[in-house]
Order: structure tokens, then sequence, then C-alpha cells
């Protein structure tokens, strides 16, 4: 885990890629620095972005150093690294990490292509045991967010005809957590199979 500053350091860099830089560096200083942190920003985010895509796309996460993958859907919370499947090859979790990211670094294009390959190829129709709160608040909330991005007609963050296919794949995931609360106290279960419907993990 990152120190609270660390966090604190992060938003304000991330909140500087919205920032209006309509005065020009000549007249303030302070424009100068946050237009280099702004770039800074953006060059961070698609140093992580492109070497994800390069070397562990469609896969979870890239693996950095040996430019490999790993599919760590199933692993999220899971610190014993227990109840593995061994065929699960991914959900592409960074790119549903990354699509709001896309949208405000104002890369309506990729952010598109993105959203396009996950309606076509992303299923939660795996036989794989996950933390119900890790894949809630980034896979769920990922894709929730980005409809709600995709969807803004005002906006125009998406060019072509954009027919729910988010939603639609966060309704699917929602309804595979549902047996997870069928529990004798109402609070749920830390563990779901989502390709067992009716089965939650009792542990």
């Amino acid at each position: 885990m990152f120190p609270p500053r660390h966090y604190t350091t992060c938003l304000l860099l991330f909140l500087l890629v919205l920032s209006d830089f309509s005065i020009s560096e000549s007249q303030s200083p302070w424009a100068a620095k946050k237009k280099r942190m702004r770039d800074k920003v953006r060059n961070m985010f698609y140093h992580a972005y492109d070497n994800y895509m390069t070397h562990a796309f469609p896969h979870d996460e890239l693996k950095p150093i040996s430019k490999t993958f790993t599919n760590s859907l199933s692993e999220l919370g899971n610190l014993k690294l227990e109840h593995l499947p061994q065929d699960y090859n991914g959900s592409a979790l960074t790119l549903i990490e990354s699509l709001s990211s896309l949208v405000i670094m104002g890369n309506y294009t990729e952010f598109e292509r993105a959203v396009l390959w996950l309606s076509e190829n992303l299923t939660f129709d795996v036989d794989a045991r996950i933390n119900l709160f890790e894949c809630n608040i980034r896979v769920l909330g990922g894709l929730v967010s980005a409809h709600l991005l995709a969807s803004d007609s005002s906006k125009k963050f998406f060019q072509g005809a954009y027919k729910n296919q988010l939603l639609a794949l966060a309704e699917d995931l929602g309804k595979r957590f549902l047996p997870a609360f069928n529990t004798p106290t109402g609070l749920p279960y830390a563990w779901i199979n989502l390709k067992v419907l009716h089965r939650a993990l009792k542990v």
C-alpha cells in the first residue's frame, strides 16, 4: 500500500489533467508548472497502458520487469493463493480499469476501441473463485463508470452506436454476485464462484 501522501500527490496530478491551461506560460509560472505536471501524468499513464497492451493484454495485469502477465482476478484478496483456476486466461482487468482514464486523457478513439473489444470478447462465465469486494470495486465499478461516460451523448466520448454493452456486462456480473448475499445474517460471503451462480463460497 502507498502512504497517504502518495495518494494525495497522485490525486493532485490526476486532477491537473482536467485543468484549463488557457493562461500562457509567460503569464503564470504556476500555469507552466501545471502543464509540466499534466504532461508527466499523461506520459506515466501511457507508459503503463501501452506496455500492458503490448505485453499482457488481454490478460489481467502486466508484470513489468519480466514483460509477462498475470491473470490476477482470482487472486485479488486471496493472500494464500488458494483455489486458483487452472484454465482462467484473464478478463482484461487492466483494460477495464483504464476506461475512465482514457476518457480523461481525451483519447476517445482508444476508449471506443476498448469498449467494442470488451463487448465482443469479455465473458464472466468462468470457473473462477473471486473476492466479492475486489471484483465489485474494480470490475463492476469500472464497467458502470465507463458505461456512464459512453452513454453521455452530450459529451460524444463514444462516436459510434453505443448500445449499452458495458451495462449488459455489468448486469451479468452483478447477477453472479447475488448468491453471496444469500446468507443467514444478510452479510455477504467474501468469495463467489462466477460460473456457479447458485453457489457462494462460505469462507
